[in-house]
């Protein structure tokens, strides 16, 4: 057959024209060369070659200069003060200076009357010293009294008990004796004077008198006699009784002056104490204010370098520090830092604060001279996260660390912006890759290598990690090529961030269902094969649209399907629903699919892209992989199809035919799974 005859005939043209044959063979080498550099750029940038090198892990950080040894100036007034005079910042201070001036009007105000209070307090310590010697001069006087009479009272006494009882005894005895030798006279003469009347030698009279004598004689008997019963036995019992309740009642006395007197000095001393603390606390308030006085001009403790004070808290109310500001007791007014050596304070993140410690070796970088970099090394970790820095994010936690700068420094002034690299470690000859080569396969961290002129992938062996790249234990050998942007296994992350594989999360959310709502849960296929436009994500999408109950699968984790999950299941890899494990952004994922330089950032031609999928994605109902509707059927359609009686529900004969039927079409094209029991 002549092959001649069956070509174009622009071909024959050509052959029979050599000139323009080598012409335009010329123009497509031409234009071959001209587009081989451009494929050889595109695929350098989308690969990476595995070499050999050391492999530095860092930390790197932001901060201020500070230095690490200053003195800080407080306003010790108390109460609030006004600054009438401060010394302008940046100004060199020798030690004795004025810095700061306060208002002190008021200071001197309570000085002076706080004077006239001491003096008051004084007067009265005085009045109740005096007032306490009176007191206690009268107190012994009324106890001397009080024992005198106690005394007589008991002389009383023993004197009645040794002496006169007994001698009122003797004396009413002796006028019974008495009374009885009268009687014995007078009857002697009456009996003379009757027988001498007898004999008329006596008158009538006589006779009388005589009997007279002898009546007042007997009368005087039965006197003493009665003398003597009433004194033995009620006189002398009353007049004991009398001298022994005189001496209880001086005893009672006694002890009534001890205990008055006792209550009085005790009153007195009290008050004289009460005096003396209330001079005491005058004359505290007094130091006081007398300080507060002094303390409203405040002089420079050491020389340095003037630098105002500033809070860190940024929600603070505290002023400016300028003059005419009001200032409140023990706020931070100025610093005085020794220049000699500097600090940084850096927070690091909680992510990475179990890899810093102290003594570590670090670099810091002045953001006014970021190519001269000093050693450093780090001073302390903070055992707390930092507390103000939660205001604005409650979920953020960073720890404050200090660095200190061992390398001299050149005349910098506190403040300047700083950049900490904190060193954890430096590992020689160290196979490394871009973080985002890595990624997930079935569990499984891997690598995609190109082999074959198509990238495979491969399970590696990770260790550690910096910003940048990953340090790869095994899996690769130096010369390799790695793939830049690696698909993302969707199977494996859920858009949602879910903690649970999908096999895992259907078995224990359906557990989870009431047996009452079996029948209202309407089993979605999870990733059904694509078939006349239906891509895998089609069942999600369209159990979204047609309402399906939580607890399937297809919405996850108890909630349902949305369109741009659907979408997202089905299309190309969707950098784990831009959500991390918690359910934050994961930014990893992000920069595997879209950072195609691999310089760990996007740049603008890298985010319009970025954005540019994320429309086409998650734009549209179900996403461009979404395709048609999927095979997601709701409750109206599950009850139509299974439900015989007509009640509305299933029965337990009506969900075993639902479940034969779903076990029968598993395995069919559109058909969904079987939903568990």
């Amino acid at each position: 057959m002549n092959t001649s005859a069956n070509a174009p005939s622009w071909l024959a043209r050509l052959r029979r024209r050599p000139l323009v044959l080598t012409a335009a063979i010329l123009a497509v080498l031409l234009l071959g060369w001209w587009l081989l550099p451009s494929r050889r750029a595109t695929a350098a940038t989308e690969y990476y070659e595995v070499k050999r090198g050391d492999f530095t892990v860092s930390v790197v950080e932001g901060g201020t200069l500070t230095a690490l040894n200053e003195v800080s100036i407080r306003n010790e007034v108390e109460g609030t003060a006004r600054i009438i005079y401060i010394v302008k910042e940046g100004t060199y201070v020798k030690k004795g200076d004025l810095l700061v001036e306060l208002d002190s009007a008021q200071a001197l105000d309570q000085v002076n009357q706080q004077r006239i209070n001491v003096e008051k307090a004084s007067n009265a310590v005085i009045n109740a010293q005096l007032t306490l010697d009176i007191q206690r001069s009268q107190t012994n006087s009324d106890i001397s009294a009080a024992m005198l009479k106690l005394e007589l009272a008991k002389l009383d006494l023993d004197k009645f008990e040794r002496g006169q009882a007994y001698v009122s005894l003797l004396q009413a005895s002796n006028k019974f004796l008495q009374a009885e030798a009268q009687l014995k006279v007078s009857e002697e003469n009456y009996r003379n004077s009757t027988n001498l009347y007898a004999k008329n030698y006596e008158t009538k009279q006589k006779v009388d008198s005589d009997w007279l004598s002898l009546l007042n004689g007997y009368n005087s008997l039965i006197v003493a006699s009665n003398d003597i019963f009433l004194l033995r036995e009620f006189d002398l019992r009353k007049q004991r009784a009398q001298y022994e309740a005189a001496v209880a009642e001086a005893r009672k006395e006694l002890d009534r002056v001890l205990q008055q007197s006792e209550r009085r000095i005790a009153q007195y001393e009290a008050d004289l104490r009460t005096q003396i603390t209330t001079l005491e606390l005058n004359l505290r308030k007094l130091e006081r204010d007398e300080k507060n006085l002094a303390a409203c001009k405040i002089y420079a403790p050491q020389d340095g370098l003037v630098v105002y004070a500033v809070s860190d808290n940024r929600f603070s109310a505290e002023s400016l520090i300028e003059e005419g500001a009001t200032v409140r007791n023990r706020q931070e007014l100025i610093k005085l830092p020794n220049t000699s050596q500097m600090k940084v304070t850096v927070k690091i993140h909680e992510s990475n604060i179990n890899l810093v410690r102290a003594g570590q070796p670090a670099l810091v970088v002045l953001d006014s001279a970021p190519d001269v970099p000093y050693r450093a090394e780090v001073a302390r970790v903070a055992l707390l996260p930092d507390s103000q820095a939660r205001f604005g994010n409650p979920n953020l936690k960073v720890y404050n660390t200090e660095v200190v700068i061992t390398d001299p420094l050149p005349d910098v002034k506190p403040g300047v912006s700083a950049k900490v690299e904190i060193i954890i470690t430096n590992i020689a000859n160290a196979l490394a890759v871009p973080i985002q080569a890595v990624t997930s396969l079935k569990g499984r961290q891997v690598v995609y290598v190109l082999r074959g002129g198509k990238p495979e992938p491969r399970p590696v062996e990770l260790g550690l990690f910096n910003t940048k790249f990953i340090q790869i234990v095994s899996g690769l050998e130096p010369g390799e090529r790695v793939l830049l942007s690696p698909p993302l296994d969707t199977g494996g992350r859920d858009l949602e961030g879910s903690l649970l594989a999908d096999s895992d999360r259907a078995r224990s959310l359906a557990t989870n269902v009431p047996t009452a709502r079996v029948a209202a849960v309407v089993p979605t296929a999870t990733a059904a094969p694509a078939q006349n436009g239906n891509g895998p994500g089609a069942p999600a999408a369209q159990g979204a649209r047609q309402g399906v109950l939580p607890g399937t699968e297809s919405g996850g984790e108890g909630r349902p399907a949305s369109s741009s999950a659907g979408g997202a299941a089905g299309g190309a890899p969707a950098f784990g629903g831009a959500r991390g494990p918690g359910g934050g952004f994961d930014r990893e994922a992000m920069l595997k699919e879209f950072d195609k330089n691999g310089d760990g950032e996007l740049d603008e031609e890298e985010r319009t892209a970025m954005r540019e999928t994320l429309r086409q994605r998650f734009g549209g109902s179900g996403g461009p992989a979404g395709g048609g509707r999927g095979t997601g059927i709701n409750r109206e359609e599950m009850l139509k199809r299974f439900d015989k009686n007509g009640d509305g529900e299933l029965d337990e004969q009506e969900r075993e035919a639902m479940r034969a039927e779903f076990g029968r079409n598993r395995s069919g094209t559109n058909a969904p799974p079987r939903l568990a029991p």
